[in-house]
């Protein structure tokens, strides 16, 4: 089930459920209302398993590859309290936002990937199909020519004359690199790097930190408490820092510490400006509408950071085509120099 698709079947549940459908005609609903198979059977099952007995927290819990503890407890919290149809409302809303935010941080990373790849290919054609005519006219004339140049040769002539090889090594290449950053291993230095990249890190902190504080927010709203909510918050976050993190201040909080205060340890995940919030909130007893705010806050940065995003990397994008293609206009250029001198002769 993709995040759009949860999105919409929390939503038409909690619809449901508000205007006095019982849970198990609403799966019923939703079972006939989708074409997807594996929905089809996951809805089956669930209808079964609450016609026995279960709750729906329980019956969800055996599709936890599909549903977050996160979402599953705050499920269970809404049964156990009567506030099922309210829950549902804020995990939608929550849900909605967590979209809203990865679709920005996507988009943000498309941008220039999209012109650094156009900058590659068009080098590329450059090399395949502009130089092996050019070195037919420089190999004409019998000049020495300059380093650039001849490693420009050598790099058209491997891609031309041995295509099968440089298919395997570029495959070989770019498979390395995947398998490498897949490697549990290194994922924390990698969730480290991520942060820390110009322009983007930001991005990305003020994203994590906007999810953090909307979801919470949420489990606050649901009455789960803020040492628990901490670390089912933590579960959700997607980097392993913040993970880490939320786990130790999880702990800490249990044992009677101040969530901003030790949050606030921290300062490259929460900016200043947001665990002094939280100290505020947690010292007034206001917590709840200090994580609204919160998230609200960094969730317009993010959306105008991606928005500015352009304009931001348009002189370093203009920089590497200028490297890149600049560079093979260069070693091109550079022989032909020297051709008045050698025709003269």
């Amino acid at each position: 089930m993709s995040l759009e698709e949860k999105i919409n079947f929390t939503k038409s549940l909690a619809i449901m459920i508000k205007v006095g459908i019982t849970i198990t005609e609403a799966f019923e609903i939703l079972l006939d209302q989708t074409k997807n198979k594996n929905l089809r059977v996951m809805y089956e099952d669930i209808i079964e398993r609450i016609r026995a007995g279960q709750s729906l927290a329980k019956s969800l819990k055996r599709y936890d590859y599909v549903f977050s503890n996160l979402f599953i407890n705050m499920i269970k919290t809404g049964e156990d309290s009567g506030s099922l149809e309210y829950v549902l409302k804020r995990l939608g809303i929550q849900l909605e936002k967590e979209y809203e935010i990865r679709k920005r941080v996507i988009t943000a990373f498309i941008y220039p990937a999209v012109i650094m790849s156009v900058t590659v290919i068009m080098a590329i054609g450059i090399v395949l199909f502009i130089m092996p005519k050019i070195t037919k006219i420089f190999e004409s004339f019998n000049i020495d020519l300059p380093l650039p140049t001849r490693m420009l040769i050598g790099f058209s002539r491997l891609l031309t004359e041995q295509p099968l090889l440089s298919i395997a090594v570029i495959g070989g290449v770019i498979g390395g690199l995947i398998f490498i950053f897949r490697l549990k291993v290194l994922k924390p230095f990698w969730h480290i790097l991520l942060l820390k990249l110009p322009i983007f890190g930001k991005i990305l902190v003020y994203a994590n930190v906007a999810r953090f504080s909307r979801t919470l927010n949420s489990l606050l709203q649901s009455g789960v408490p803020v040492a628990e909510g901490l670390k089912m918050t933590g579960e959700m976050l997607d980097n392993i820092q913040y993970k880490t993190v939320l786990e130790e201040v999880s702990e800490k909080i249990e044992k009677g510490g101040s969530i901003g205060e030790n949050l606030a340890k921290h300062e490259k995940l929460f900016p200043p400006l947001a665990t002094k919030m939280i100290h505020i909130g947690e010292k007034s007893g206001s917590l709840e509408v200090t994580t609204k705010y919160i998230a609200r806050l960094y969730e317009r940065d993010v959306e105008n950071k991606t928005k500015n995003l352009s304009v931001l990397l348009e002189p370093l994008l203009l920089v590497f085509m200028a490297v890149m293609v600049g560079g093979i206009a260069l070693s091109i250029i550079l022989p032909i120099y020297q051709l008045p001198n050698l025709l003269s002769k």
